[in-house]
């Protein structure tokens, strides 16, 4: 099958039957619902630039797998090369739709992972994972699929490992295995782009002990399988799309700008068997989360980087209409924000080079550097959130609505005294200050998310400190030695 068009990919997502819930109200078409239709939008660009001769090259590469030219979000990395190619497009695309394409994005680096750990189980089990797991995305790869990738659990108790949870569903595990497939329960949550995906792919969100192997399940479903329900997140700023009379000047980013995230809850949902890629190899699970979770770091703080390139913009901007754009300070401001952001994409560019072929060809970038890149990832998102904010001044959190600028005697005060840069319209201006407020982390959630997505801080700070031990043990053997002192 070829790529698919924008149009296509709409067109299927139309005929699914998800289970999808909304602000407490069932959602009959995605393709029509406020909420949804902008994520559908920016899903579609990555089909459409698929297709664009003048930008195939950048999103598209020849499988490994088929022989045939597929989309890179379904594409498996097989080196270096290969992976700095998927932080290029995802900081480009972040610049083109200013949101997140997560209906596809993460799944990919699932994807890898299963890849190579299949392998592995096989080769020491005697398993069919692999061939099963090559099989599954052979299809997806074929069909250009939206795949949503499913890693975190609600944890319940943090202090308690899964095992030791009064709920035992807080983690998602099988609960009986049949002849022709097993069935699953729990819930999977902050889910980017799961219910406008063709599917599901699901695995693991930590490593697991022998006595946690009803949790040790990676497996694949349609979205629309029975048993599946799923609530999207609705954070305050998305409400303005649900009021009557908000328009387009009202959203920021009106066409792409709502982040799709759900949280999914599995009913008991049976899974067949050739869906189905490790089922209690809780052995394994250490390696999978070991190499999806710095794949994924790096390529969500590479979009990260395209966002914060938009911050950057519209800073610019914002001061040219504020009429400060040529000020010093403004200046210094700007190269503030353009250092702190290439210092994180320099650290993934880091990880890529210094990463590793596993035995199935997969490729993986360095841990170390990819913590490292999305721990600076997500303090320069923050820092140039906060300078973008001091750009464009308290206006940005106080805006008008566009009914307010069309009204007979509310526009004309609006007009004279919120008119700064004499060159540029008030409406321009109150236009540019919506979408910072948006930028900036005011009117969506992008900034929280940076540092949530692909794990909090925390997490980078563990492995960040881990290998950190390592080196100072070697570096003061080396100190020892150059100052003549035995240890």
């Amino acid at each position: 099958m070829a790529l698919m068009t924008g149009q296509q990919y709409k067109d299927s997502i139309r005929d699914m039957k998800v289970n999808l819930y909304i602000f407490g109200e069932k959602v009959e078409n995605q393709l029509e619902h406020p909420i949804t239709a902008p994520a559908i939008d920016a899903v579609a660009l990555t089909y459409d630039l698929a297709n664009d001769p003048d930008y195939q090259d950048r999103i598209t590469a020849k499988s490994h797998i088929t022989g045939d030219r597929v989309n890179y979000f379904t594409h498996l990395y097989q080196g270096p090369d290969d992976f700095s190619k998927r932080l290029d497009l995802m900081r480009d695309l972040a610049r083109r739709h200013g949101m997140c394409a997560g209906a596809r994005c993460v799944s990919g680096n699932i994807a890898n992972g299963l890849d190579s750990v299949t392998f592995e189980m096989d080769k020491k089990l005697g398993t069919n994972y692999h061939e099963r797991f090559r099989s599954y995305w052979e299809r997806v790869q074929r069909e250009d699929l939206s795949v949503g990738g499913y890693i975190t659990d609600p944890k319940g108790d943090r202090s308690k490992r899964p095992g030791e949870q009064p709920n035992q569903d807080a983690y998602i595990r099988v609960v009986e295995e049949k002849k022709d497939g097993i069935v699953v329960r729990g819930a999977k949550v902050l889910i980017s782009g799961a219910s406008i995906a063709h599917e599901a792919l699901v695995m693991p969100t930590r490593g697991l002990r022998e006595d946690e192997k009803e949790y040790a399940v990676a497996f694949s479903i349609p979205t629309d399988t029975k048993g599946l329900t799923l609530l999207h997140q609705l954070p305050t700023p998305d409400f303005r799309r649900l009021t009557e009379g908000a328009k387009g000047m009202d959203f920021g980013n009106e066409r792409y700008g709502v982040y799709n995230l759900c949280q999914i809850f599995f009913d008991d949902v049976f899974v067949p068997w050739d869906r189905v890629f490790m089922c209690g190899e809780s052995e394994f699970t250490g390696s999978l989360v070991g190499r999806v979770s710095p794949t994924f770091r790096c390529v969500t703080s590479a979009c990260k980087c395209g966002h914060r390139d938009l911050l950057l913009g519209g800073s610019a901007v914002i001061a040219d209409y504020n009429g400060v754009g040529k000020a010093g300070h403004i200046r210094e401001k700007l190269s503030e924000m353009s250092f702190e952001s290439e210092l994180s994409y320099g650290c993934l560019l880091g990880a890529t080079q210094r990463g590793y072929v596993t035995g199935s060809g997969n490729f993986f970038p360095d841990p170390l550097y990819a913590n490292v890149g999305k721990y600076q990832a997500s303090k320069a998102l923050w820092f140039c959130a906060r300078m973008g904010v001091d750009m464009s001044g308290g206006l940005v959190m106080s805006m008008h609505t566009e009914k307010d600028m069309k009204h007979p005697v509310l526009g004309p005060l609006i007009n004279k005294y919120f008119q700064a840069n004499p060159d540029v319209s008030t409406e321009k201006r109150m236009k540019m200050m919506r979408l910072m407020e948006y930028l900036t982390g005011i009117g969506n959630i992008l900034v929280a998310e940076s540092s949530q997505g692909g794990a909090p801080t925390a997490n980078q700070q563990l492995v960040v400190n881990a290998e950190m031990r390592k080196v100072i043990e070697e570096a003061k053997i080396r100190v020892l030695e150059l100052a003549g002192i035995e240890g």
